[in-house]
């Protein structure tokens, strides 16, 4: 078995369960802002909501858009398709200052960080709004086992580039990209940036998704216990 270092962990979906977040914060927001005078909430427009904002994401993650369209282009989306009187900017940013609130993990994510603090330098790999991630990531109570954290907004450059690998390995000294792995959910940022960035990727796939496009990793797994198997 490989003997890694440096081990970067991307945070939603993989650390922080972004899903009870998210729907929390987007159920506050959206009697806050009197839109369920307009239509009254159901899980259903939440589901619209998560439509928009994964289409988003993907045009994001392609550098089609940037972060701050991204934000108000999914808020607009869902404004338009139900014809509220709403401005998608308010929504936006009322929407974040309700997510700051939060900063769940996922069931085990916690243990594990901590188990593997004690043999690796850890850190934070994540596409996100800065100041709404760092807030999170304070309520998470993961930060006492991480070393650092890198926030694409922050950076200027997102996963899956090569550049934003590239930013990181500088601030965290490495120089043999053998001795790093990244751990995370999603293809498209973090197991296609660990192939643009010539390091080895753990794709944790806990619902069993396909992979049409067939991007390569190192190690699937499904499981935290497996990730811990893996890693020792």
């Amino acid at each position: 078995m490989k003997k890694y270092k440096f081990l970067l962990f991307d945070a939603d979906y993989t650390l922080l369960d972004f899903d009870a977040d998210m729907n929390a914060a987007f159920e506050a927001n959206y009697k806050h802002m009197g839109l369920d005078k307009q239509l009254p909430y159901s899980h259903e427009i939440l589901l619209k909501y998560e439509e928009f904002n994964n289409k988003w994401w993907d045009k994001f993650e392609k550098n089609e858009c940037t972060q701050p369209e991204l934000f108000v282009g999914r808020f607009a989306d869902f404004i338009n398709h139900y014809g509220f009187s709403c401005d998608p900017v308010l929504l936006d940013d009322s929407y974040f200052s309700f997510l700051g609130k939060y900063g769940h993990c996922l069931n085990g994510a916690l243990e594990m960080i901590k188990k593997l603090s004690g043999n690796y330098d850890i850190y934070i790999v994540t596409n996100a709004k800065a100041s709404l991630q760092k807030l999170r990531l304070e309520n998470s109570g993961l930060l006492p086992y991480i070393k650092d954290y890198f926030i694409s907004e922050t950076i200027g450059f997102a996963k899956p580039s090569e550049k934003y690998f590239n930013y990181v390995f500088e601030q965290i000294s490495l120089t043999d990209r053998a001795e790093a792995i990244i751990i995370g959910d999603k293809l498209s940022s973090d197991i296609l940036g660990a192939v643009n960035a010539g390091i080895d990727s753990i794709w944790y796939n806990p619902s069993h998704f396909p992979n049409p496009e067939n991007i390569p990793s190192t190690y699937e797994v499904d499981s935290f216990e497996k990730i811990m198997e893996i890693l020792g």
